[in-house]
C-alpha cells in the first residue's frame, strides 16, 4: 500500500475490529447477552482501539501527515502559478486594451 492515509485507517479499523471482538467474547463468558451490550461493546472497543492506535501507530501517523502536507504544499504551488498566469495574462490585456485607446 502505496497510499498512506489509506494504510492508517486500516491498521485503524483492524485494531478496533480486534477489540471490538475481544469485548464481544468477554461479554459471552460473562453471559451478559443485553440488547444495549453492543453499543456498550462499540464504546469499549473504540475507546481501546484509539489508546492502542495513539501508543502504536505513531509512524503511521506521521507519514499520512507528511504526505498530506506535501499535497496541500502542492495545490498551493498549484494555485499561486495558476494566480500568476492570470495576473500576467490581466496585465496583458490591459497594456492592449490601453495602446488600442491611445490610437
Amino acid at each position: 500500500m502505496s497510499n498512506p492515509a489509506l494504510r492508517y485507517s486500516l491498521y485503524r479499523l483492524g485494531i478496533f475490529a480486534a477489540a471490538f471482538a475481544a469485548v464481544m467474547v468477554v461479554f459471552g463468558l460473562f453471559d451478559l447477552d443485553g440488547r444495549g451490550n453492543v453499543f456498550i461493546a462499540i464504546a469499549i472497543a473504540a475507546s481501546v482501539s484509539a489508546l492502542i492506535s495513539y501508543k502504536f501507530l505513531n509512524a503511521q501517523r506521521d507519514a499520512m501527515s507528511e504526505a498530506l502536507y506535501n499535497r496541500v504544499q502542492a495545490a498551493k504551488e498549484r494555485i499561486a502559478e495558476d494566480n500568476r498566469a492570470e495576473d500576467e495574462s490581466v496585465a496583458s490585456i490591459t497594456r492592449v486594451a490601453g495602446e488600442t485607446s491611445k490610437a
